[in-house]
């Protein structure tokens, strides 16, 4: 067996030794293009996981900010839904204030032209009364005609109406002259 190797080197050992340098210049060659091609994917690895960082930096600044605008957004609405709905209060507070107001003086008007009216019939019944008793103390015994009751009825029509049966006898008689 040592003399096929011996023969083997002989024939072939020139040509194995330049395969060989041929195999370790390969080798050398291809260990440096993987060290460059790794150092070229290191180096772009780390910039696209720093560019993605400055990317998610700002995406979460993005969303910080319009985190922010909402919150803003929804403070102002908040605050003018506030202001309305007292401005509201205030106004309807006000119109019951208002009708409060005036319901009590209508109160107060009715209950005035009541006492008044109440004053008025008063004052109708006491001269309606006096009327009666003049007209009854006039008769005293006498037998009463169909003339002085007219009269004394007519009288008490007229002061209900405001009248007096002088004035209205007064005209009576300008008419008759006429």
């Amino acid at each position: 067996m040592n003399n096929v190797d011996q023969i083997r080197d002989l024939i072939f050992g020139p040509q194995m030794k330049e395969f060989e340098e041929k195999f370790a210049t390969l080798g050398k060659t291809l260990n440096d293009v993987e060290k460059k091609i790794m150092q070229a994917f290191k180096e772009s690895h780390s910039k696209l996981q720093k560019e993605t960082e400055r990317s998610l930096e700002a995406l979460e600044q993005k969303i910080d900010n319009l985190a922010t605008a909402t919150q803003k957004e929804r403070n102002k609405l908040k605050e003018l839904i506030d202001t309305t709905d007292e401005t509201l209060q205030t106004q309807l507070q006000n119109q019951k204030n208002e009708f409060l107001t005036k319901l009590k003086i209508m109160k107060e008007n009715i209950e005035d032209e009541n006492t008044k009216m109440r004053e008025n019939l008063s004052e109708m019944k006491a001269q309606i009364e006096s009327t009666l008793e003049e007209g009854l103390s006039n008769l005293g015994n006498e037998k009463l005609s169909r003339d002085a009751m007219a009269g004394m009825l007519l009288d008490v029509a007229m002061k209900i109406q405001g009248t007096d049966v002088g004035s209205l006898l007064t005209e009576e008689s300008k008419t008759e002259s006429k």
